[in-house]
């Protein structure tokens, strides 16, 4: 346990050296997996998760693109330097097209980009988000929302839920203000308290086209047109670039990891329960990379839970058993699933648990624990269980 115990504070300790009091990983998105040459290429951030409500394709622009088209400070959209370091990131945060030729959604059409904190955030804890935005060049229309929406799990947009005003984002940037300027860098900053558990950021606009106060630029988007389209029938875009993601404590005593001193403390049954043949448990804050079966940081501590009760509990056999929500092919969920579920038995394997003591099997959708009719209803859905085979 002293050994475990080591291991996590040097990794918090190494974190905090590289990010300082942010709990967001790669803030300005200069760690990369390698240089990109066109759009929809945000998968090469580390760290980082690209959607949105249609076809979403949020763009990275970084200073190593050798031609210029994905560069900074050069780039498609116009020139503009990086608020800091040589990278940001680019995204539609409205559209409109009165034809919806080009584009698989006509209205409420949004690309967000998405990242997983270092730790869930605190219930009833303050906390501070700040971002940067600058208005692309070759834009026709700038807006006067972007905002930042902490989610428990990684939300699911749906262009007619935000209709309805269903998503809220906790921080946001002043509604009275345009968001025009395209030669500097705007910050976007607030403070919240949190419900509790929230993992995910996820930064965009959250409200409707019928709730945005839009300003035309007077210049031109300068891809996706139609020519056999007519002028006022054309796709019209507002296009912004994101710089610069902070999340921190307003509490400077907070910390921005999981407390490791947490792994000391004995498990307590009740946390899991008796270890009777039959019974199954939901794993609490296990977290994987979007649509991967890599594991998050934020799930050392359950699985350091499950793995003290097998040591207490040395005879019993169990089943980890992975679930998705309904959204992919059924063929998808499936194969994610049991690759999730597979992750947690590696990692009690690697922490000395027999193999013969764990199995592991993929559900997929199959087994919904409440309808997938709402994105909190899929996060619940997207859940690890084990089941005790043997006593």
């Amino acid at each position: 346990m002293v050994k475990k115990l080591w291991i996590l504070s040097f990794l918090w300790a190494t974190l905090f050296n590289l990010y300082g009091q942010n709990m967001v990983i790669n803030p300005s998105f200069e760690e990369i997996w390698e240089c990109p040459y066109t759009m929809d290429q945000t998968k090469l951030i580390k760290n980082w998760f690209p959607f949105g409500t249609a076809d979403p394709s949020p763009d990275f622009f970084h200073g190593c693109a050798v031609d210029g088209f994905m560069g900074v400070p050069h780039n498609m959209f116009g020139e503009q330097k990086a608020k800091s370091g040589e990278a940001y990131v680019g995204m539609i945060c409205y559209l409109t097209s009165r034809s919806g030729r080009g584009w698989k959604v006509p209205v409420n059409h949004r690309e967000y980009i998405m990242v997983q904190l270092t730790k869930p955030l605190v219930a009833g804890n303050e906390y501070y988000g700040e971002f940067w935005v600058n208005l692309a060049d070759a834009c026709e229309f700038s807006i006067n929302n972007i905002g930042m929406y902490f989610t428990r799990d990684m939300p699911n947009f749906d262009w007619q839920a935000m209709e309805f005003g269903y998503y809220k984002a906790q921080v946001q940037s002043d509604p009275k203000k345009q968001l025009d300027d395209n030669n500097g860098w705007t910050k976007v900053s607030g403070t919240f308290v949190a419900k509790g558990d929230e993992l995910a950021l996820t930064i965009g606009t959250f409200k409707p086209d019928s709730s945005l106060t839009t300003k035309k630029t007077k210049r031109k988007f300068i891809t996706g047109r139609d020519k056999n389209l007519p002028k006022h029938l054309q796709p019209m875009i507002a296009y912004y670039f994101i710089d610069d993601v902070l999340v921190r404590p307003v509490d400077p005593n907070e910390s921005i990891f999981p407390d490791p001193l947490l792994a000391q403390q004995p498990v307590d049954e009740e946390h899991f329960g008796p270890a009777e043949v039959g019974k199954r448990f939901t794993l609490q804050n296990i977290y994987f990379e979007f649509e991967k079966a890599n594991l998050l940081r934020s799930s050392l501590l359950e699985l350091q839970r499950l793995e003290d009760y097998l040591v207490k509990n040395p005879n019993i056999k169990i089943q980890i058993e992975g679930h998705t929500d309904n959204v992919g092919s059924r063929e998808f969920n499936e194969k994610l699933s049991e690759k999730r579920a597979k992750a947690v038995v590696d990692y009690l394997v690697q922490h000395g648990i027999n193999e013969f003591r764990l199995e592991y099997v993929g559900h997929g959708s199959k087994y919904p624990v409440v309808p997938n009719d709402t994105p909190e209803n899929r996060s619940l859905n997207r859940r690890v269980e084990f089941t005790i085979l043997e006593k």
